[in-house]
């Protein structure tokens, strides 16, 4: 990734672009630090008829897929139906996902605080396509 020499001659554009990429590769640095935390999980799912890290996959290729068209483009094509979808695409929408999440808060520390910046995430790109939307 390329940082501008000086932010003070980025534009907000620029800057927005740069705090999106930038959580989108600790997103990437956390992935691989809960690898033992994915195992246990997959190892729990045996037993379960549900996938926790089946949605968080999903979940997690449709923001990225977001991230790297801002990256390339600076916008989206059909920016109404990516804010709806973004709105939509919360994790937490998903019943036994949510209790999975809040069940426990303590087990699975890194998947979790993966899963907040995933989100957190997903809001600030629904933040800068309403920006966008709007000038």
């Amino acid at each position: 990734m390329s940082y501008p020499k000086s932010l003070s001659t980025s534009t907000l554009d620029d800057i927005e672009i740069l705090h999106i990429s930038l959580l989108s590769e600790q997103l990437d640095a956390l992935y691989q630090a809960m690898r033992e935390e994915r195992l246990a999980i997959a190892h729990w799912e045996e037993e379960r008829e549900f996938s926790i890290l089946g949605v968080l996959e999903l979940f997690a290729t449709e923001i990225q897929g977001y991230v790297e068209q801002i990256k390339l483009s600076h916008f989206i094509d059909l920016i109404a139906q990516s804010i709806n979808h973004l709105r939509q695409l919360n994790v937490f929408n998903v019943d036994y996902f949510a209790k999975w999440y809040f069940d426990d808060w303590k087990q699975y520390p890194q998947t979790k605080q993966y899963i907040e910046h995933l989100d957190h995430l997903r809001l600030l790109i629904l933040e800068y396509f309403n920006q966008g939307n709007s000038e």
